[in-house]
């Protein structure tokens, strides 16, 4: 038996970590569970407890044990197998916040897992002291001490302000009109998300631009109109077979076919 949920942050950490979300599977057997998770543009720092998880990146498979991990963007949709008897704790950090944990070059974790000492040694020593099953406490564990670990660098400010305008406009909108509004040139723009986040400003949009049109299919509204070709032009998509072509070659399904409940999707937040 499978179970999700989420933690959410105090404001002390809300510039950094956007929330915790938790996979357990119960099975103590030899049972384990298959999920799909869809590209969202965030990081995520793993704590994995129990007989561990596959993830599948294609056609490559990485084996995580137990242990602290980092989880880099994702260009495609990642299949996790969860073994029986396993937690995994979800630590869900803005694609900015990396750019605070240290120097490693994002380019090198996309469509990847890497133990988290490749990231940050120090958060890695003291984060491996505590219980790593217990969601709690590792939440209580980032509010003492998750600021201890990060620093602010020159580029922190600048990626920021363009996620978040990204973010806040759902992907929808040029580049060109981002750095207008920046105050930056597109390649000085390229140049950071590549180094920082592991992708490029459009490739992050992208993302955006169809986790939104995903929401839109797992949480319908009754207000508005939410066939397919309504939400590919909602969501700036030059035509539904566009729409088609970016959703199949990300989440590695045609819409039509899309069944939330085969993906791990996050809560929809009440407004």
């Amino acid at each position: 038996m499978l179970t999700y949920k989420e933690l959410y942050v105090q404001d002390a950490l809300s510039f950094c970590i956007n929330k915790l979300w938790i996979l357990e599977n119960f099975d103590s057997g030899r049972e384990s569970v298959n999920k799909t998770l869809v590209p969202n543009g965030c990081f995520n720092i793993a704590f994995i407890n129990g007989q561990g998880v596959f993830a599948k990146f294609g056609s490559r498979v990485i084996e995580l044990n137990e242990g602290i991990f980092f989880c880099g963007q994702a260009t495609q949709s990642v299949t996790i197998e969860i073994m029986p008897d396993t937690k995994l704790n979800m630590v869900q950090i803005f694609p900015w916040t990396a750019s605070m944990l240290g120097n490693y070059d994002m380019n090198l974790c996309t469509n990847n897992v890497i133990p988290f000492s490749n990231i940050n040694q120090d958060f890695d020593y003291e984060a491996g002291k505590i219980d790593k099953n217990d969601e709690y406490r590792i939440s209580s564990f980032l509010h003492d001490q998750f600021n201890n670990f990060i620093n602010k660098n020159e580029h922190t400010l600048l990626l920021h302000k363009s996620c978040s305008l990204i973010m806040k406009n759902n992907g929808v909108g040029s580049i060109k009109y981002l750095c207008t509004q920046l105050n930056c040139s597109p390649r000085h723009l390229q140049k950071l998300f590549l180094r920082y986040i592991g992708l490029s400003p459009k490739e992050f949009s992208i993302i955006i631009k169809l986790r939104n049109t995903i929401d839109g299919i797992a949480y319908p509204s009754s207000s508005i109109n939410n066939s397919l070709t309504s939400l590919a032009l909602n969501n700036d998509f030059y035509d539904q077979s566009h729409f088609n072509n970016i959703f199949k070659t990300i989440v590695k399904t045609p819409p039509k076919k899309f069944i939330p409940s085969r993906f791990i999707l996050a809560y929809k937040k009440k407004i």
